[in-house]
């Protein structure tokens, strides 16, 4: 079956769509060139968003920080705050968006859950109550997700509590701090070292010419993409990426299709193997990804799915012209 491409790039025109100028923010490949829509589809999935709207994503952030920072401490609970989430990575795939602030309670108790859902009600309390938002939900139980405005965007807002690893305690520095998050639907505590695995992330990008993230943000508009919702958060996607050798991710921009077989192998590989699946671990090497979720095995084979979609109408349509995956396309990003 193929993907109704008229539709994906309409979804991806809005996902791009800028409020002040009343139009998507689209690449000149995409504007000029004379390539089919899968491909243009594909390629445009991939470009990296200019970085001047994660300013003012990170505008509305800070207006949020300050909310609760004014609230919090008017109500003697001590916070610290940092940032994760695609817009760390620039991975994002959506022009505004893509971030979470993590709220981090200080002088934390033994029982880091308890702290955590206190502070989730404190903080549903303080966002509720200001107008100013289109849009407060915690439905997911373990994140807020808010949405802001001027300009339109949705923002997570994550509480949790210090991890200090013996890495950290040795060298003092916050890379290898962790943090504690709290499922409370499913009951489930999960630490990871979030600052580690974007340093790892970004470091692995820069030595395979970009690609790493150009396929993260591939993966990404599938998944927004999907008929059916997948459960995949951007970390655990770079996290399969980043498990790829970096040797086989390591080629020239105009080569980028031809990573896509691989991808595709890869996560089929994932899927196959239970013990792969289990074992595969995040960049920091910190946590395995999904030892605890086999549940997530199911939005993998969404994912590789309509990755397999999109190869097939590609080669197809790459073929009536005489192309394959493998050659050289010109798409200029800017």
């Amino acid at each position: 079956m193929e993907h109704d491409y008229n539709l994906l790039i309409e979804n991806l025109k809005g996902r791009r769509y800028d409020e002040a100028l009343r139009e998507p923010i689209l690449s000149s490949g995409f504007e000029n060139s004379n390539l089919p829509d899968s491909v243009k589809y594909a390629l445009e999935s991939m470009q990296e968003i200019d970085v001047s709207y994660a300013y003012k994503v990170y505008n509305n952030s800070r207006r949020i920080h300050e909310i609760i920072n004014r609230e919090l401490t008017k109500r003697n609970i001590p916070v610290e705050y940092r940032y994760q989430g695609a817009l760390k990575t620039f991975t994002n795939i959506l022009l505004y968006g893509d971030v979470e602030i993590i709220v981090l309670r200080k002088n934390p108790s033994p029982q880091a859950h308890v702290d955590i859902k206190k502070l989730g009600e404190e903080l549903m309390d303080i966002l509720n109550g200001d107008y100013n938002f289109k849009s407060v939900d915690f439905s997911d139980k373990t994140r807020i997700r808010v949405t802001a405005q001027k300009p339109t965007c949705e923002i997570d807002i994550l509480p949790s509590v210090w991890v200090e690893t013996p890495d950290f305690l040795r060298t003092k520095n916050e890379i290898y701090k962790g943090i504690v998050e709290f499922d409370f639907i499913n009951k489930k505590v999960k630490k990871y070292l979030p600052f580690l695995n974007i340093a790892r992330f970004n470091a692995r990008n820069d030595h395979t010419n970009g690609t790493l993230k150009s396929l993260s943000r591939l993966l990404g508009t599938l998944k927004k993409d999907a008929e059916e919702p997948i459960d995949l958060r951007d970390s655990e996607i770079n996290s399969m990426l980043y498990a790829m050798p970096e040797g086989d991710l390591k080629v020239e921009p105009e080569h980028l299709l031809s990573l896509l077989p691989l991808v595709e192998s890869h996560l089929n590989n994932l899927i196959e193997d239970d013990e792969l699946y289990k074992s595969l671990r995040s960049p920091s090497r910190m946590e395995k990804v999904f030892a605890s979720q086999p549940e997530k095995k199911e939005s993998l084979k969404k994912v590789h799915a309509s990755l397999q979609t999109l190869i097939h109408d590609i080669k197809k349509d790459l073929a009536e012209s005489g192309k394959s995956l493998e050659e050289q396309l010109e798409y200029q990003s800017l």
